[in-house]
Formats: C-alpha cells, sequence, structure tokens
C-alpha cells in the first residue's frame, strides 16, 4: 500500500477532513451512535465534522465540531410543518399549550396523516446560509452518510454537488426495503426513496454495508460493489475481562444489553422473560437482567418484567461496567423478532453489542429466524447456540441446555473469542474501514 493510501494513524501525512451526514451523532449510547465512535477513534479529531438529526448527547471524544439540523434545514413539507411540527421543536410546545390539554386533537391529526401519507410524511430541504458556512470553515475533503429519510439523503446529494465532494455511503440496515409504507400517497414517497438511493449508489466514491450478507444483497439489487464494516473492538484491551465458561452461577444470571425496538427485537425479548420468569417458579433457579437505554425501554416495562426473576434497568454506559457485566453473567441473549417487517428491516443488520460479546466469550444464546444475518452468524460461526423457531418450549430448553452443558459452553466460548479476533479486531477493521475514507479524499485531492 502507497503512503498517500494509509490512514489516519498509519503514517498518513495528510488525512481526509471527513464530513459526517448521520440521523445520528458520534455517543456511547445508541448502536449506530457506538459504531461511529469505535470505526472513526483515532481520526484526528480536527479532521471530522459530523451534521446530524440526533437527540441524544453528542460524545466528544472522537468529534467536536458539530452541526445540530433544525427546522430550517429539514422540515415537513408545506401546511404540514404548522398543522403538525416535530416533537422536539419548540413550536410543538407552544401548540400543544394552545390545545389546552385537548389531546385527541393531536392523536386526529396524526391518524389523519397516516391514513394520508403512511409511515412518513414529506419532507422539504434547505441548505442554508449557516449551514454553508459552518461546512466552508470546515473544509471538507469527503463525505460520509448513513443516509435514512428521503431528507437526508436529498441532503446528501446536494451536499455532495454543490460542495464538490465525493461521497460514501454506509449502509447500516436494511431500511430501504421497509420505510414509506402504508397510506394513499406514500407510493410517491417510496418512488422517491427508490429513485435518491440508486442515484446516490451510482455517484458515490465508495459504498460500505453492515455485513457481507448485505454487501451480496445489495451488489445484486443495485448494480454496484459493496465492502463490509460492523462494529469493531479493541480485543486486546478487554482481554483481562473473558469469561470462564466453566463457572456457572446460582441462580443461573441471563443479560439482554441493548436497545429495544418493536420492529427488532421486543416480541422476542418478551418470549425470553416469560421463558425465564417460568422456569424460575418451575424451580429453576434463573434470572434475566435488561440493561437498555431508558428513553427506549421504559414504555415496554409492563410486557418485559412479567415477574420477580426479570430486572429491567438503564443501558450501562461506562465500558468497565460494561465489560464487567458481560464477563459476570452466565448467559447472554440476541433474540431477533420473527414478524415479516422484522425480517425485511434487520435481515442484513449486524447488533453493534456482537463483537463485546464475542470478546469475553460468555456463552450466547441467539432466538429468532433463520433468515437473519446474526442469527446465520452464531449458527455459522459456531459462536452461539440458536433457536430459530417461535418456541417457548424450545427456548426454555435450551436455556437449561447452557446452564447445564460444560463442553457446549466450552465450545460456544472457544468459537466465540476466535471469531472476535479474526473478524472484529480493531487493528484490522478499523484499519480498512478509515482507508476506504482516506482513499476516497484522495480522489479531491489528486484532481
Amino acid at each position: 500500500m502507497k503512503s498517500q493510501d494509509l490512514p489516519p494513524g498509519r503514517n498518513s501525512n495528510n488525512p481526509a477532513r471527513v464530513l459526517l451526514l448521520t440521523p445520528e451523532s458520534f455517543n456511547r449510547v445508541t448502536g449506530g451512535g457506538i459504531t461511529l465512535s469505535n470505526l472513526f477513534a483515532g481520526w484526528p479529531i480536527d479532521k471530522i465534522a459530523t451534521i446530524h438529526s440526533d437527540c441524544v448527547p453528542e460524545a466528544k471524544d472522537v468529534c467536536n465540531h458539530y452541526y445540530n439540523l433544525t427546522e430550517n434545514e429539514i422540515h415537513r413539507w408545506g401546511v404540514l410543518r404548522y398543522l403538525l411540527p416535530k416533537t422536539r421543536s419548540k413550536h410543538m410546545k407552544l401548540y400543544s399549550r394552545k390545545l389546552n390539554g385537548r389531546r385527541w386533537v393531536i392523536s386526529a391529526i396524526k391518524f389523519i396523516k397516516t391514513m394520508i401519507f403512511g409511515d412518513g410524511i414529506p419532507e422539504q430541504v434547505h441548505l442554508t446560509p449557516e449551514l454553508c458556512a459552518w461546512i466552508d470553515g470546515f473544509h471538507p475533503t469527503v463525505l460520509y452518510t448513513t443516509l435514512g429519510s428521503n431528507a437526508m439523503m436529498e441532503m446528501a446529494e446536494r451536499l455532495r454537488v454543490q460542495f464538490g465532494l465525493p461521497l460514501v455511503v454506509h449502509i447500516m440496515d436494511d431500511w430501504v426495503s421497509v420505510i414509506y409504507r402504508g397510506g394513499l400517497l406514500s407510493h410517491w414517497q417510496r418512488k422517491k426513496k427508490d429513485r435518491l438511493f440508486q442515484h446516490l449508489v451510482d455517484v458515490s466514491t465508495a459504498r460500505i454495508a453492515i455485513c457481507e450478507e448485505m454487501a451480496e444483497a445489495y451488489l445484486r439489487r443495485y448494480g454496484k460493489p459493496f465492502t463490509s464494516f460492523q462494529n469493531t473492538i479493541d480485543v486486546n484491551t478487554w482481554r483481562d475481562f473473558i469469561k470462564d465458561p466453566c463457572v456457572v452461577g446460582s441462580p443461573i444470571r441471563v443479560a439482554y444489553i441493548g436497545s429495544i425496538f418493536p420492529y427488532a427485537q421486543l416480541d422476542s425479548l418478551i418470549d425470553c422473560c416469560n421463558s425465564i420468569q417460568q422456569m424460575n417458579e418451575e424451580g429453576f433457579p434463573i434470572s434475566l437482567e435488561i440493561y437498555s437505554p431508558q428513553h427506549l425501554a421504559e414504555q415496554y416495562r409492563e410486557q418485559l418484567v412479567v415477574g420477580m426473576a426479570i430486572s429491567l434497568s438503564d443501558t450501562i454506559s461506562d465500558d468497565r461496567i460494561f465489560f464487567e457485566t458481560l464477563q459476570a453473567v452466565d448467559i447472554l441473549i440476541l433474540p431477533v423478532n420473527f414478524d415479516r417487517y422484522t425480517v425485511e428491516f434487520i435481515r442484513y443488520s449486524m447488533p453493534t453489542k456482537i463483537p463485546a460479546y464475542l470478546t469475553v466469550g460468555t456463552p450466547i444464546l441467539a432466538y429468532g429466524p433463520s433468515g437473519v444475518a446474526q442469527i446465520s452468524y452464531a449458527h455459522k460461526g459456531g459462536w452461539g447456540m440458536t433457536v430459530e423457531v417461535r418456541d417457548c418450549e424450545m427456548l426454555k430448553q435450551a436455556f437449561r441446555q447452557l446452564a447445564t452443558d460444560i463442553p457446549l459452553r466450552e465450545r460456544l466460548s472457544s468459537c466465540a473469542r476466535s471469531s472476535a479476533a479474526q473478524r472484529h479486531d480493531a487493528n484490522i477493521v478499523r484499519y480498512g474501514f478509515q482507508s476506504v475514507l482516506e482513499n476516497s479524499s484522495n480522489l479531491t485531492k489528486d484532481s
């Protein structure tokens, strides 16, 4: 590899100035925020600037130069901007006070919106003078984006053209397959989405998928090659937290750590809660600890905490405590819903937690349909015991086996740690990812 191809931290003399456009900013709470933080770690902090629409507090350790999009840049189309503004805006607070407690009006407007537009209202995009001045002051040499809605895609295209930037797209879920459904006019949004996405794929200098399965599927679907990068981890840093799979506590401690979404893992996580509570009541001492961002999980407390064997706590944001917890428990679970929508949406997704799970080596139970990449990865990689049909009795049997079969636990743990070292180590993954950005930037520098 030539010296000009080396990423920052690898003797690169003139690192790329990366402008990010993402729905999620760098953070240590959400999957997307953590993935970005780990992939960009080590890049010169003054060479990164982020445009985002995230409500989660921004992390400052990897990037400290942010522009938070407002309704001046992206807002709902036409009169809808005023009829039902975004809930995080000051206009919505004023609007709610004017209603004087008549919440039924908001519910009625939302119902009408869904009937007409389905799951997404058309939005308008503006490159405001403030945003353009902020970008001009940064002098980017490459635009990296995870895309998202039609508005985010349109924003990416306008930034690419106006500032003459090479474009790198990174797709972390197959949202392209499922958004803009329902409603009388949603077909118009879908057509626009398909047109914009195909165009951005065509004009991008590099295309990244979250896993190999997605890269292969997108090559067939969009006719352009994709490479794949997902979350990464410094394996050596956390070697002291490797789990001894032969040690099993009493009661058996099972844990789920991560976000909870109705279109991803909620239903299967509820199955796990019910199964573990039943096992406990039947005399098998076992408990489930759930750690999830409070703003996502608290609304599901009654469905999840079905008895004394289940606990629900806020997410673990401290890295050391996170790894101590992974090491302390006896079984980690990786649940995926079995419904059609979920399968279509996260068929090619790869959870942020997987590299950490594998590095520690605590035995993993993957519960979900075989057609989903993360379940397939657990099965083929040999690092997870899989239950691939929705059956609580089979689930209970799997928990019992994982808790008592020591040779099985040792085999799963060994495969997990081997996979972490070979496929997720930061020294390999981060280097490759950052090389893609540097090589794309060089197209501008050399022109």
